[in-house]
């Protein structure tokens, strides 16, 4: 019986995503009520009370449909450092271009940026975990810094880049990105057991190695970023792949 109530519950959810998915397309998303969304998907309001308190938490429930159907075709974890992944995002967005471009109008708009942030935010954040676990290290400025400005760079050049009607190829989009935001640029340290006192004294001899042994501890997690020529830009052959 659990089970069927599981996949009633997965049917009844789907039927609301996709309806107020129409609907967005139709009509955008401020003016839209439950009982439009409730109409469309051929259900009653009680029944969207029984799973959302709000069409807000709805359009999360989109949102996030739409970011695991993205991330499930890689592993379930988005690499951000990975030039054909990232190219892949822009290609994503350019396929649901008329859904993110109403959803950036309007004042309901905001509930939908508030949350795809909250949404990205939590998956950079596990990519950025990830490095910190394979490296051995950590980052030199605050994570919680790190994670929401990461995410807010990626979305916001996504979104205006659909604002200008995408005036460069998603291949494009993505080199330009990562020759700003590659894993490679961060603020780096590799973890280590010397004592503090000790590596006060030696702060000064590492300070000259520290940007170099950043790279390199870098590049062996994501060898990728080794395809990047000694101007930032990828190579016209990689470019080929």
């Amino acid at each position: 019986m659990a089970r069927k109530d599981d996949r009633r519950i997965q049917r009844t959810r789907k039927a609301l995503r996709d309806a107020l998915h129409s609907l967005v397309l139709d009509r955008g998303y401020d003016d839209l009520s439950v009982q439009d969304i409730t109409d469309k998907a051929n259900l009653g309001r009680a029944t969207f009370y029984l799973h959302y308190r709000e069409k807000d938490e709805l359009l999360e429930d989109l949102l996030r449909e739409f970011s695991e159907s993205f991330a499930q075709r890689y592993g379930s974890k988005v690499n951000y450092a990975d030039r054909k992944v990232v190219q892949a995002m822009f290609e994503y967005a350019e396929n649901h271009y008329d859904f993110y471009r109403i959803m950036t109008i309007g004042k309901g708009g905001l509930a939908g940026i508030r949350k795809l942030r909250a949404i990205l935010q939590e998956s950079y954040s596990q990519f950025l975990d990830g490095i910190e676990a394979e490296a051995g290290g950590k980052f030199g400025v605050p994570r919680d810094f790190l994670d929401s400005y990461q995410a807010n760079a990626i979305m916001n050049t996504i979104f205006l880049w659909l604002e200008q009607d995408m005036p460069y190829p998603p291949a494009e989009m993505a080199d330009m990105y990562l020759k700003l935001a590659s894993p490679a640029r961060l603020p780096f340290s590799v973890s280590s057991d010397e004592p503090v006192i000790d590596k006060q004294k030696a702060k000064n001899n590492k300070a000259s190695k520290q940007a170099a042994a950043t790279e390199q501890t870098l590049a062996e997690v994501y060898p990728q970023a080794e395809k990047e020529n000694t101007n930032g830009f990828v190579d016209a052959e990689d470019k080929k792949e």
